[in-house]
């Protein structure tokens, strides 16, 4: 079987992408690009309110004050971000389709810290409920339904907080997910 044509292509695309809404078909296309490192950059702009469009991702993301602080401290791209994280307004969602770590109790850890990144990228603050990270957990396919409780309480410094109100990442687990970003992302 030869090399495919331009048109051969762009057609089982056409097929893969026509049963999805628009919004569901841009995500697909927006993720495949980051992941391809071809991610089209969008003009910046800023909705007035503190939060200012990255303008170098290829999405529509737009970044709080402490989200934007975070990644330049820690050298996170918008490109990064966003192959990771589907990010539509306020709404961001974890769109990786696993999570690194030896183990459920390493799985499971990570997923922590997603939740912290997530909640960061959505409201600016790095705080999560116990049910977001669980959800989380369960879209990556690392739940431990038995033990999730142990592994949770075994976190340490790097996740804050009680299952019964919230969570959120102190210093050394926004540091921490820095380093699950750049590891889970190809353009690093």
């Amino acid at each position: 079987m030869g090399k495919k044509t331009l048109p051969q292509i762009v057609q089982d695309i056409f097929v893969l992408l026509d049963p999805l809404e628009s919004e569901d078909r841009q995500k697909v296309v927006d993720s495949v690009m980051a992941l391809l490192g071809d991610a089209m950059p969008r003009p910046g702009r800023n909705d007035g309110e503190g939060k200012k469009d990255s303008g170098d991702a290829g999405d529509d993301a737009t970044y709080g004050q402490r989200a934007k602080r975070w990644m330049d401290q820690n050298n996170i791209s918008a490109v990064m971000i966003s192959e990771i994280f589907h990010i539509d307004g306020d709404e961001v969602e974890v769109i990786a389709s696993e999570v690194p770590g030896n183990g459920k109790k390493m799985q499971t850890h990570n997923c922590y810290l997603l939740a912290g990144i997530q909640a960061l990228l959505s409201s600016d603050e790095p705080r999560f409920s116990d049910e977001c990270a669980i959800e989380l957990c369960k879209h990556l396919g690392c739940h431990d339904r038995k033990n999730h409780a142990k592994n949770r309480s075994e976190l340490g410094n790097v996740v804050a907080g009680t299952k019964n109100n919230g969570f959120t990442l102190p210093a050394p687990g926004l540091r921490a997910a820095a380093n699950l970003v750049k590891e889970m992302s190809q353009t690093h």
